[in-house]
């Protein structure tokens, strides 16, 4: 039986009929698991105002049989997925068909559009995406799970973090107590990065034993059922000094900031311009370079985006991270990570772990 709503393919009908397009090629592994709930690797779907058409190979016929919607007609192909849309295309003559133009390559599609003949291709950009921006609750359910399985990795790097041990080392331990939680996988690398290393923003974790009175900033992802999570955390070995307790207030200041902005209609560019106000007031705005936050789903970084340049407007059911950070070169840095869940009336904080300066 499904885990995925029939409602997702009759949206994107009623959305293809709306566009002024015969059919739509779906070809992007994510849209074609928000649709479908297919979690193999080789697929294509077709979307027309009336049907939902699923191709696959032969190797997955019994899984999509189990997976996809009823209201999906199953097409087995041949060698490749251009080959079976093109036998599909005969049948049903689109005269336009739009295709994800941001996730099909050149070279790919030059090899569709000489397979398929008296149809003409006009690129259909984040469609699926942007339905994927607002989660319905079985996906919020999912991106609760999958924090609670990342906040196990959290409590295991408070265990395991001290003066001498190896980053490395800590990213491990936490990797295996996401896992033994449930955790199918990282959603990414982990960030262990301590002490100047700090003030890489994406500094994994790496053979430099941790030192004491380093900053030592922790972002980490897991991944459950397909959906993904992500926070952050700084931490401290050893007593703070006045530099430690200045730039950690910063920090913590505009992630509240940006939190209190966060409801259905803000403007995500506005959400990104609080936090980075108070960074700038503070007089470390050169050192704020990476965008608020962005959303998070079947994949870590997917829409919308928080970030100055953003035209994206929040809405209920929307799931993001707000991540400001301060990366002073040679010295360190400190970033506060949180997923925040739009909802009626403002946003919820779907992460836990305590974010007061831990000392350890």
């Amino acid at each position: 039986m499904s885990l995925v709503p029939a409602s997702r393919a009759k949206r994107l009908k009623a959305r293809v009929r709306e566009m002024g397009l015969d059919a739509l090629i779906v070809t992007d592994i994510f849209n074609i698991r928000y649709l479908s709930g297919f979690t193999g690797s080789s697929a294509c779907v077709v979307i027309t105002p009336e049907n939902a058409y699923f191709l696959t190979d032969s190797r997955y016929e019994t899984q999509a049989i189990s997976e996809m919607p009823g209201n999906f007609k199953l097409k087995i192909y041949g060698s490749n997925w251009i080959d079976g849309a093109n036998e599909l295309f005969k049948r049903l003559k689109p005269a336009l068909a739009g295709f994800e133009s941001n996730r099909l390559s050149y070279d790919l599609h030059a090899k569709l559009k000489k397979a398929v003949k008296g149809t003409r291709f006009t690129p259909a950009l984040d469609v699926v995406r942007e339905f994927r921006k607002v989660k319905d609750k079985a996906e919020i359910n999912y991106i609760r799970c999958s924090i609670e399985a990342l906040e196990s990795g959290f409590k295991e790097v408070k265990r395991r973090l001290r003066p001498g041990v190896v980053e490395k080392d800590v990213a491990f331990c936490a990797e295996l107590a996401m896992r033994k939680n449930g955790a199918e996988r990282l959603a990414f690398d982990s960030i262990v990065a301590s002490g100047p290393r700090a003030a890489l923003p994406h500094g994994k974790a790496s053979d430099k034993a941790i030192k004491k009175g380093e900053f030592v900033v922790v972002d980490m992802g897991a991944r459950l059922d397909g959906y993904n999570s992500d926070e952050t955390r700084t931490y401290l070995t050893g007593k703070p000094g006045a530099l430690h307790k200045k730039i950690y207030a910063t920090v913590l200041e505009a992630q509240l900031r940006a939190i209190d902005g966060i409801r259905p209609g803000a403007k995500a560019a506005d959400v990104d311009t609080a936090a980075r106000g108070v960074i700038k007031k503070a007089g470390y705005g050169k050192y704020f370079g990476h965008a608020l936050g962005h959303g998070v789903g079947l994949e870590v970084h997917e829409g919308p985006a928080l970030s100055p340049l953003s035209k994206d407007v929040l809405r209920e059911g929307m799931v993001v991270t707000v991540e400001p950070g301060i990366y002073v070169p040679d010295w360190g840095g400190v970033r506060i990570e949180d997923m925040a869940l739009v909802t009626r009336h403002g946003c919820e904080i779907i992460t836990k772990t305590d974010k007061m300066l831990c000392l350890l």
